[in-house]
């Protein structure tokens, strides 16, 4: 069998969720074809100690080695464990770094990531580009961050997190903002949201 084959047949069993195969199969794998998704799926089986004992300093050296080749999923791992400080050494710069340049190729969570990092006005722009490829933490961020200035598109956001995803978190933001909002302004929102939850969901149908 190929090195190449034996990677793929790593990765099937990933899918499959045969977490301790998986394990065994891309160590092995990754020595004689090192791939950045190999190495980004043995980081998360180390990180959450998935087939075997959790080594978070083994996940954030798949990850950093995925993200080498530009790996999205793999940089905002990678980030998060620099900004926490957990299996490598903490650095808010690289972590920025990191979440900048997944967030560029379309990773949604480090999107989110990355506009907890940010100015208010760009972290708007990234909340909302997240919030609108329907990504239900970051409509929760968003929504927190307009709360207080502009709370109708706020319960919007939430009403359409709800809608799309069945958010429990959302839901209970949404009944908690609701009470203090007119019955007027709740129904703006009611009718916002579900134009905001229509659009995504059509957008998402479409051809990429």
């Amino acid at each position: 069998m190929t090195p190449a084959a034996k990677l793929d047949r790593a990765l099937d069993a990933f899918d499959r969720r045969e977490w301790k195969r998986a394990r065994r199969m891309l160590e092995e794998a990754l020595d004689e074809a090192p791939r950045a998704a190999g190495y980004h799926q043995l980081g998360l089986l180390y990180w959450r100690g998935l087939g075997g004992p959790v080594n978070k300093a083994a996940a954030c050296d798949c990850f950093a080695r995925a993200s080498e080749d530009g790996h999205p999923a793999a940089q905002t791992a990678y980030g998060i464990a620099l900004r926490s400080g957990v299996g490598v050494g903490k650095d808010n710069d690289a972590a920025r770094a990191q979440f900048r340049s997944a967030a560029g190729a379309g990773d949604r969570e480090a999107m989110v990531q990355f506009a907890t990092m940010c100015e208010p006005e760009e972290a708007r722009r990234w909340l909302l580009r997240a919030s609108e490829q329907g990504y239900a933490p970051a409509m929760r961020h968003l929504a927190d961050m307009l709360m207080s200035n502009e709370p109708v598109d706020a319960l919007s956001w939430l009403y359409a997190s709800v809608a799309l995803s069945g958010d429990d978190a959302a839901r209970k933001r949404a009944g908690a903002l609701a009470e203090e909002l007119s019955a007027a302004e709740i129904e703006a929102a009611q009718k916002t949201g579900r134009a905001y939850a229509k659009d995504i969901a059509q957008r998402a149908r479409e051809p990429r």
